[in-house]
């Protein structure tokens, strides 16, 4: 099937290198999802044989209503919304190699939603506080963790402004955030205001690569729908230089940034997809062989393989590694 639609499909003459170069890769994930997948399992309609030409559409970027429209689905275990609950364990086993006690630090949670990550961190036995946009997350937020039993301080507000007293904690964590807000410079600066001298600023995010764009909006979003169309923007996605080049210029010192890996081996086949596609447009590589399509092909079966676990088990599975090019995790502690 994979073989036929590459045969098949005709790219769109003086379009766009990536958007052409992104379709490429849609035909052959498609492909490969439906080898593994009954078509009732998942929603895929991306043509396997593109002969249109491409006219560019008016979407909705960076759609934040989609959080307040799942605030009341948030702690639900079917919810697609709550495969970000199990990105926890995977991201505080970073956290914990530079905090290795969380009883008793006062932490807040910035961009908290329903309250994931404040739980887990008051499981720990922190004192913690949450702060999100959403009204309606905040409410979610409170209501459960009246029945788990914990003592969350739960506010309304932006990370831009955030109601706190300077040098109020001893960890800050922005997680999933800092992509979506309309100023990650002045969020960075709003979390090195309000952390202690030596506090800790803990975040994850996503890279602006063409690999995040492949498979953040076109695999995540488009073909596999396991998030909403229009909650990411691209443009937004912020590199590991830039926001370490930020944090230093605001005063954060001892910054280490790794890969938070959820898709293997296929960032970097992404990007050694695209740095051929530039260079056999313009002349510069002649078209590979069959092997090098061949093992590009074994090694992104093997990622998509993996997707379908997670959609039996509901678990990812997450490396911390040096791979940084769809998302990375990181901390900074404030001099």
């Amino acid at each position: 099937m994979a073989q036929s639609a590459f045969q098949t499909s005709r790219f769109v003459e003086g379009g766009d290198d990536n958007r052409n170069a992104i379709h490429l890769v849609e035909i052959y994930a498609k492909s490969i999802i439906l080898k593994y997948c009954d078509d009732s399992q998942l929603p895929l309609d991306i043509p396997l044989i593109r002969t249109e030409k491409i006219v560019p559409k008016t979407e909705v970027k960076n759609d934040l209503e989609f959080y307040d429209e799942n605030a009341d689905n948030w702690w639900d275990e079917n919810a697609k919304i709550y495969a970000l609950y199990h990105l926890n364990k995977p991201r505080f086993e970073f956290f914990d190699r530079h905090a290795t006690n969380w009883r008793g630090l006062k932490t807040l949670d910035v961009g908290c939603g329903g309250g994931f990550s404040c739980e887990f961190m008051a499981e720990r036995g922190a004192v913690v506080s949450g702060i999100d946009r959403s009204d309606k997350c905040i409410v979610a937020a409170q209501n459960h963790a009246v029945t788990s039993g914990f003592e969350i301080d739960y506010r309304q507000g932006f990370a831009e402004n955030m109601p706190y007293a300077d040098n109020t904690f001893d960890v800050v964590i922005c997680v999933d955030v800092l992509e979506h807000v309309a100023d990650y410079k002045q969020v960075v600066s709003e979390v090195h205001r309000i952390l202690k001298p030596g506090g800790m600023f803990f975040f994850d995010t996503i890279n602006r690569t063409f690999s995040s764009q492949v498979v953040m909006i076109g695999l995540m979003e488009n073909i596999l729908q396991e998030i909403r169309r229009g909650v990411h923007d691209w443009e937004k996605f912020i590199t590991p230089e830039e926001l370490s080049a930020v944090m230093r210029d605001t005063g954060f010192g001892k910054i280490e940034i790794k890969g938070f890996d959820m898709f293997g081996e296929m960032g970097s086949i992404l990007a050694q997809m695209h740095s051929f596609w530039g260079n056999f447009t313009s002349g510069k590589q002649l078209f590979p062989s069959g092997a090098v399509f061949k093992q590009a092909a074994q090694l992104l079966t093997v990622n998509f393989a993996n997707y379908v676990d997670y959609k039996k088990s509901g678990l990812f599975k997450i490396q911390i590694n040096e791979d940084t090019s769809i998302m990375y995790v990181g901390v900074g502690v404030k001099n």
